[in-house]
């Protein structure tokens, strides 16, 4: 047997604002094997955004642990966080907002430790043409300009 991916032990994860407790996680046990697909399920407010940000390094629990592989996420300082982020995870943000003053070129980001020019990383997807346009310029998602 494979050592887990991740492991999540009493992990809990407590908003507070003014007066009140928002109880996010609460005493999560997981483990993910490697290769295993999971899906998380639940209403909306049950904590499955929280979790997966706090496992991607995102967000830090109240309490409990979090460990990837032999990587002890929990106590992390920012720095090393920032390198677990560069080196193991990948997002895709389910809400974003696009800067309207800054271009597809400008938006490319470099975090990886090699990064690709930004210019190859668009034309890798497609947008090479569209790489000096603002968001107001991009065509409708799934209009026929995007195919």
């Amino acid at each position: 047997m494979t050592q887990p991916v991740f492991t999540a032990k009493g992990l809990t994860k407590t908003y507070v604002s003014g007066e009140v407790k928002v109880h996010a996680l609460n005493d999560v046990d997981l483990e993910i094997a490697e290769r295993e697909v999971v899906v998380l399920l639940g209403p909306s407010g049950s904590g499955k955004t929280t979790l997966l940000n706090i496992m991607g390094g995102l967000d830090r629990p109240t309490s409990g642990r979090l460990f990837f592989r032999d990587l002890d996420l929990t106590d992390l300082e920012d720095p090393e966080l920032t390198k677990y982020r560069r080196d193991h995870v990948g997002f895709v943000f389910q809400f974003y907002n696009l800067v309207p003053s800054l271009t597809a070129l400008e938006k490319v980001t470099e975090v990886a430790r090699d990064p690709m020019r930004p210019a190859d990383a668009l034309a890798l997807v497609g947008l090479e043409e569209r790489m000096h346009h603002f968001p107001a310029s991009y065509p409708a998602a799934g209009s026929s300009a995007w195919r």
